[in-house]
């Protein structure tokens, strides 16, 4: 499957990216959790905290205790709609090994006290699986967030142990996660954006052809959009302009921070301010992380340069009316994406420890497990806080000492 190569090493694991770490308990010893405090996410769009038993564990290969759980649109997407059943959320996750099965460990490269990202994915590793054989276990049927729902953050809350998400102190490894080991010193806000970071690389990069000297165009400056913006920094793109609505603009001045030219946009016809903004030049990339109406895809598809790229990521619902002769004369390509590759991930890692995301400009706001109800609350009603990088930090420690802002405490 084309944008979904196997990664060279042959395995699913960032081995280079640094020195083993010790878990957040400073032992590198083999140890289960027993019973585990765990935000549960009901139908009903409310969290509660409960003990769940670890030893009701099926098939975990492991387990990892976690140090962060970022808050992403598809979780509060999904929590408004209303989950199938009681769910521990999270699925941007970032913790410590502290069990492994010996033939895991060595599968996957990693040990106990190692520090590692997840990726959401429980593929089903079927040789019989295009999407697996083929290394991109993305789009794999099983784990597809819309038919097999197989993913970190979306199993059931009444499975086994229900550990199957972010928002608890630890959660178990299967056979089939995916991981990526992260440098030891790498700090706590930085390796929450792995994923997040990752995916922005993908569909700005690896998919819209950002590079230095062309210029970039975000559409929304919230948590993958900022990050968009950071991946267009990093592959050295000539101009950044980042839109947004009135309402955002605290997204719009971390843009700025970024790099990017921030341009409010509440109406009107957006190719003519992508236009505008860019001096008349139009756009090489255009990134839309909002899921734009119709009319709007079809203005924005006119500010392209010849051989630009529209990369939708947002979920538009409004049919689009194309113009397909100049789709055809300008060698344009609109092209929608989902998550991101493995090298997409190792990419992120790389540029997150050397200090060239300049994602360390945008505030996090950290959430202990008690208050993640009052969090996703405000978050589905639109008040949530001004900065898009909000993490669960499960373990009251880095709840209390890793980016916690005035901001992040529920009144």
């Amino acid at each position: 499957m084309r944008g979904c190569r196997k990664d060279r090493r042959g395995d699913r694991v960032n081995k280079d990216a640094g020195a083993s770490v010790k878990s957040i308990a400073a032992d590198t010893k083999q140890r289960r959790p027993r019973l585990v405090r765990a935000a549960v996410s009901l139908p009903d769009a409310t969290t509660t905290v409960r003990m769940l038993d670890a030893d009701l564990a099926i098939d975990a290969v492991g387990w990892l205790e976690v140090e962060s759980s970022a808050v992403c649109g598809t979780d509060i997407g999904l929590y408004r709609s209303g989950l199938d059943g009681p769910t521990v959320l999270g699925h941007h996750v970032v913790g410590s090994i502290v069990s492994l099965d010996a033939a895991q460990a060595e599968a996957w490269g990693v040990a106990v006290g190692d520090r590692v990202a997840l990726e959401e994915y429980l593929p089903c590793q079927d040789a019989a699986c295009a999407a697996c054989s083929s290394g991109c276990y993305r789009m794999c049927p099983q784990t597809d967030l819309w038919k097999g729902k197989r993913r970190v953050g979306l199993v059931s809350a009444e499975e086994g142990s229900g550990l199957h998400g972010g928002n608890a102190e630890f959660m178990q490894l299967a056979a089939n996660s995916i991981v990526h080991k992260l440098p030891a010193d790498l700090d706590p806000d930085l390796a929450a954006w792995t994923q997040p970071f990752a995916n922005a690389i993908d569909w700005t990069i690896n998919v819209g052809g950002a590079q230095e000297g062309t210029t970039v165009v975000v559409v929304g400056p919230g948590y993958h959009g900022i990050a968009a913006v950071a991946a267009a920094r990093a592959a050295g793109a000539a101009q950044i302009v980042a839109i947004g609505l009135s309402s955002s603009l605290e997204g719009l001045e971390i843009a700025e921070v970024l790099g990017a030219t921030p341009v409010v946009h509440d109406g009107g016809d957006l190719g003519e301010v992508i236009l505008r903004a860019t001096a008349g030049q139009g756009t090489d990339v255009l990134v839309d992380t909002v899921g734009l109406e119709g009319s709007a895809v079809a203005a924005s598809a006119r500010s392209l340069r010849t051989g630009g790229r529209l990369v939708v990521s947002g979920l538009g619902s409004t049919p689009v009316n194309l113009d397909l002769k100049a789709l055809v004369q300008g060698a344009h390509s609109i092209v929608g994406v989902r998550g991101r590759s493995p090298s997409a991930v190792t990419r992120s890692i790389d540029i997150l420890a050397s200090g060239r995301s300049g994602l360390d400009v945008v505030p996090t706001v950290a959430v202990p497990l008690d208050e993640v109800d009052e969090m996703f609350a405000r978050m589905v009603e639109g008040r949530g806080p001004s900065s898009p990088h909000v993490v669960v930090r499960p373990q009251p420690v880095l709840a209390e000492s890793a980016g916690r802002t005035e901001e992040s405490r529920v009144s």
